[in-house]
């Protein structure tokens, strides 16, 4: 255990909000797993005994927390054979996938471990296991693997799993307005409810919608017919607004032919007309 005030960062990093807290989450919950590493520095130096070579995000939680202290491996080495260190632990760093966290989850509960048992286990916070078991357990993977990329929140990803389909452009709404969706998330988050609603919400593991039962004939007969009824609607649609528009368009065209009726038009100031009855007043021969 060395003090955390003997130890200078010789080259800080920019954090990552969201990642360093779930970091100080879990040492604050389960302790530190793995001490940091640092280097000697001769007297004289440095401003303090030692500098660190990997570990700083680990460091800055533990002050957050309010630790005086720290472990630390000690290392005999110079500068810059530390700072080669710093740079390949930083490029060898893997977190686990996101797959396989997800997946850890899903057997850890199997088992019957509670939330608060599965995050010890895994180092993450209870609330996040609860909301990725909710996911898991409605099959939600698509909003799940949306979480994960960052392109939506987790708590949005519940809301919209527990939501109707009225209720999810709500949702996307308050979500937009609160700045936690905008720029191109809004595009990708839409563009998953889309595919949500069309596919449904199950993924196989490898990130694609199950495959459909191939149909029978009956079936292709049935949706044949359907489709059928379906344009025929439409068509019956069409032909009933055509008759309303060539309707619409007799009547103006006969008011347009009234003189009394284009002065009274004029006597109220309504001299300004939408295009096309203005183009049908001109073919009439009269001036709107």
């Amino acid at each position: 255990m060395i003090a955390i005030a003997d130890i200078t960062v010789a080259n800080p990093r920019v954090r990552n909000p969201r990642i360093h807290k779930t970091i100080t989450d879990s040492i604050e919950q389960v302790g530190l797993k793995r001490p940091i590493t640092v280097r000697r520095v001769p007297a004289g130096h440095g401003p303090t005994p030692y500098a660190l070579i990997c570990g700083q995000g680990r460091m800055e939680s533990c002050q957050m927390l309010g630790q005086k202290e720290i472990p630390a491996v000690i290392l005999d080495v110079d500068e810059e054979t530390a700072h080669l260190m710093s740079i390949v632990e930083n490029v060898a760093r893997r977190s686990p996938r996101s797959v396989e966290t997800l997946e850890h989850v899903r057997v850890l509960k199997q088992r019957g471990y509670s939330d608060s048992e599965v995050a010890t286990k895994l180092g993450c916070t209870a609330s996040w296991v609860n909301s990725v078991s909710h996911l898991l357990e409605h099959g939600e993977r698509r909003l799940l693997a949306a979480a994960e990329a960052g392109d939506m929140s987790l708590n949005l990803a519940v809301s919209i799993s527990r939501a109707s389909d009225g209720e999810i452009q709500q949702l996307l709404i308050s979500a937009y307005e609160r700045g936690e969706l905008k720029g191109r998330k809004v595009t990708i988050v839409r563009k998953i409810i889309a595919r949500r609603a069309r596919h449904g919400k199950r993924l196989t593991q490898g990130g694609k919608s199950p495959p459909r039962a191939q149909m029978t004939p009956e079936e292709l007969a049935r949706l044949y017919s359907k489709d059928v009824e379906i344009h025929r609607r439409i068509q019956k649609k069409a032909e009933y607004t055509q008759r309303l528009l060539l309707l619409a368009q007799q009547i103006f065209k006969e008011l347009f032919s009234d003189a009394d009726f284009c002065a009274v038009l004029i006597d109220e100031g309504l001299v300004s007309v939408p295009k096309p009855l203005a183009d049908l007043a001109s073919s009439s021969g009269i001036a709107p």
